[in-house]
């Protein structure tokens, strides 16, 4: 993991996985990669603590189905 683009495709595989749309037999590979490589370990866990951080502490404002059929009546 030594240039850019490998740790580029790894945080891209990383993020497939934690959105659960990683091949299986691709996931398999990076669950293996993270558990025997240090540095493959730091990088999930940072991409993985960003997400929990963002779920824990951003809010998106409620709407209401008011606001939504006036919106789509908007659009169409």
């Amino acid at each position: 993991m030594r240039s850019f683009d490998s740790v580029k495709s790894l945080r891209q595989q990383i993020n497939l996985y934690l959105d659960n749309e990683l091949p299986i037999e691709d996931e398999k590979s990076l669950i293996h990669r993270v558990e025997s490589d240090p540095r493959c370990t730091k990088i999930f866990n940072k991409e993985k603590d960003f997400r929990d951080f963002v779920r824990n502490n951003v809010k998106r404002p409620s709407v209401t189905p008011d606001f939504i059929q006036d919106l789509k009546r908007r659009i169409l």
